[in-house]
């Protein structure tokens, strides 16, 4: 053998791989596993999709909560899935992949349910048939050629049982004492089923209807007007900028008002599932930032409230500053504006009184008021890092708003002017931080408990 032959290797001549024609016996290929987790990439991206887009149509305060949780979880799910998708052939992601249409079709189709009953059975029937796929995966697999592919599924699999047991009691007597409901929520049944067997039919022809669809209108995803409920009363915002500036509430003149600003952040929650359901075709890491961010929001909301009730406080105590519903007709702006003002303006101007909320609480012997105002700060940061990110892509079609450095000075003029604030009151103290957060938010009486 001559010892001086040189073998030329081009190891990126992998293009056999991605080849779906070419099998191997009845085994599953590297792209067919690509393949079969795309689909489920897609899957898990729309449910997250369906239950942020019902937050605003649940009537309930603790459901808007869970189903912010479960759209949060899907994302995590995606995240799992993709870093498998990008190590095996054949299915590559980008930043302007988008739902494969016949999938999104689907979505819209049982989206728009009648009523919460039937979003919850809708949900839950997607959901499920989505962990059968995922068992069936499981099963078919190779444990040890395909054992990365297994150990995210078995990631997965840690919240099938939140995810499906979380519809049981909206679905399991839905309508009991109502046989015309019950008829109509049958009838959706029998839908659902149906549109899952449809997402995978090969062809052409568009998703079909619900019979019944004329006669019971959607109550949901995204409603023009955010569901409302009784147990927290909306503050009356012709005379108060915002709930906080109410002095009826009954922590008005302590530092314990900033646990009922914590508790009212559901409001924000809200609006930025508008954004999450209402955006299209941003990279999917916008997604997960959104996500998570509106998540931390409910968080914060719930971990307040849970806090005004272990102190004695009811929730009807309290007014609440409503929801933004953005609609069709100024999504191009609301959007943007929306965003940019609450992680440029509102989280940022916050992090001064809640510093020193953090220590006025220890002083009083409220330890656990002081660690949330702990927690609230380190989630808000990363926060106002996500707005930085995202701000100016959210703006990047609108002339005036190019680069995060203008963004951040439009935003804090929209929400003073939105506040009422004259202009020369405006130009007095944009250039002043400090001064500006005492315009755009309130202080407290850190000395009164």
């Amino acid at each position: 053998m001559d010892a001086n032959k040189i073998i030329m290797v081009d190891v990126n001549d992998v293009g056999f791989l991605d080849n779906t024609e070419n099998r191997t016996g009845a085994f599953i290929r590297p792209v067919d596993t690509a393949l079969m987790l795309k689909d489920c990439y897609w899957i898990e991206f729309e449910l997250s999709r369906l239950a942020m887009g019902w937050v605003t149509a649940a009537p309930n305060w603790e459901w808007k909560g869970e189903l912010v949780r479960m759209g949060y979880l899907h994302t995590e799910h995606m995240k799992k899935l993709r870093q498998r998708i990008d190590e095996l052939p054949g299915a590559a992601l980008s930043d302007r992949s988008w739902t494969p249409e016949r999938v999104a079709e689907v979505f819209l189709a049982v989206s728009l349910a009648p009523a919460f009953a039937e979003f919850a059975l809708a949900y839950r029937s997607f959901v499920s048939k989505l962990y059968n796929r995922y068992t069936w995966l499981a099963d078919a697999l190779d444990p040890i050629l395909e054992e990365p592919t297994l150990d995210a599924l078995r990631v997965i699999e840690l919240d099938r049982k939140r995810l499906i047991d979380w519809a049981d009691p909206h679905v399991r007597f839905a309508y009991v004492d109502d046989s015309v409901s019950r008829m109509r929520f049958d009838s959706w049944r029998q839908y659902v089923d149906r549109m899952w067997d449809e997402m995978f039919t090969k062809g052409g022809s568009p998703a079909t209807d619900w019979a019944e669809r004329l006669q019971h209108p959607p109550a949901g995803p995204v409603p023009a007007n955010p569901a409302v409920d009784p147990k927290y009363p909306h503050v009356d915002l012709t005379k108060y900028k915002s709930a906080m500036f109410d002095p009826n509430s009954p922590t008005y003149d302590s530092v314990k008002h900033m646990i009922f600003i914590n508790a009212s952040e559901m409001s924000a929650t809200e609006s930025l599932t508008y954004l999450y359901y209402g955006v299209q075709k941003m990279p999917m890491d916008f997604y997960h930032d959104i996500a998570r961010h509106t998540w931390d929001e409910a968080r914060h909301s719930q971990m307040g409230v849970r806090r005004l009730k272990q102190l004695g406080y009811r929730t009807e105590d309290f007014s609440w500053h409503p929801s933004t519903a953005l609609t069709p007709d100024n999504l191009e702006r609301t959007f943007p504006e929306f965003y940019s003002s609450l992680t440029m303006v509102m989280e940022p101007c916050s992090f001064i009184k809640k510093r020193k909320s953090v220590e006025s609480f220890k002083d009083h012997g409220d330890n656990l008021s002081s660690l949330q105002s702990e927690y609230d700060i380190a989630d808000e940061r990363m926060h106002v890092q996500f707005g930085k990110r995202w701000g100016a892509k959210l703006f990047e079609h609108i002339d005036d708003f190019v680069t995060a450095q203008s963004v951040a000075e439009k935003a804090k003029q929209l929400h003073l002017e939105k506040m009422g604030y004259s202009q020369s009151e405006i130009n007095g103290v944009l250039k002043s931080f400090p001064e500006f957060c005492g315009f755009a938010t309130m202080d407290l009486k850190y000395d009164r408990y």
